[in-house]
């Protein structure tokens, strides 16, 4: 169901999907297009119900060769993109969603265009137009800090971590990654969220599986609680995941990132994001 809140925004609820979709053509709306949304997003459902197995199947045991739905093809290629053995599609599930209404409404005109899918972002900016986003320093919670954003070198702003819509390894409060697609964004989330870690006996985890028998990683150990840390664990947990940021960076998979643990920040580039005063 689409809800029009005015000329230039929509809020999409079907199903699975709740966003929030802006759009206008140099200024001017294009409420029209937004409008005709529900039909194409109902059909990237569909699409991704019939190939739901495939979805929760590990990238790496899935063939090169199959030709599958557009929005699969989309979560597939993402995570692939991260060289993480155990990830899923899935992981780029609502990235990629997001991506495909910017790209729909891109292709009818619109010069700028922000979709929020549950906190994962797709943005596109044409000439002259810029925004700025929000970034929240634990889920759940208000935006903080803010990136600028202009030109087209960023199209997707992802947040993964503790208390999310899905499972995490790790034990970020907030693993943001900055990234040209929303698709790729989601995927490396995940993978910096799983990376921000550490070992402590303090830490409760359990098998996905015993939480949710439809997971798509029944047999990985994921975090279900973590107690306030010293000062010591926190800063090694944020170097692992800053690590992996910049190995991420360097392979030119994402812009950059910002992870965020109990107070402590680690960003990369350093000059990212801004407080918000």
């Amino acid at each position: 169901m689409i809800t029009l809140l005015n000329p230039y925004q929509i809020v999409i609820d079907s199903g699975p999907v709740q966003m929030s979709v802006t759009a206008e053509r140099r200024g001017e709306p294009i409420g029209r297009e937004l409008r005709k949304l529900e039909e194409p997003v109902n059909t990237w459902l569909d699409d991704l119900r019939r190939y739901l197995s495939s979805a929760k199947t590990t990238w790496t045991e899935l063939s090169a060769d199959t030709v599958y739905p557009k929005i699969l093809s989309k979560m597939l290629s993402a995570v692939s993109l991260t060289d993480e053995p155990n990830l899923t599609p899935m992981a780029a599930v609502a990235g990629s969603m997001a991506e495909l209404v910017c790209e729909y409404l891109v292709q009818r005109g619109a010069s700028k265009v922000l979709v929020n899918n549950g906190g994962d972002v797709a943005l596109h900016l044409g000439r002259g137009e810029k925004t700025r986003v929000g970034i929240v320093p634990r889920l759940g919670t208000e935006p903080s800090y803010y990136l600028d954003v202009e030109g087209t070198k960023i199209g997707g702003i992802a947040t993964s971590g503790r208390g999310g819509r899905s499972f995490t390894l790790g034990i970020a409060d907030a693993a943001v990654a900055i990234a040209a697609t929303s698709s790729v964004a989601d995927a490396c989330a995940t993978v910096l969220g799983n990376a921000v870690n550490v070992e402590s006996p303090f830490i409760e985890r359990k098998v996905a599986r015993d939480l949710d028998p439809a997971t798509d990683i029944p047999e990985l150990m994921v975090t279900c609680a973590v107690p306030s840390l010293s000062l010591s664990l926190k800063q090694e947990a944020l170097e692992r995941g800053l690590k992996k940021v910049r190995e991420l960076v360097e392979r030119k998979v994402i812009c950059g990132a910002v992870l965020f643990l109990q107070g402590e920040m680690r960003q990369f580039p350093t000059d990212l994001i801004h407080p918000i005063k």
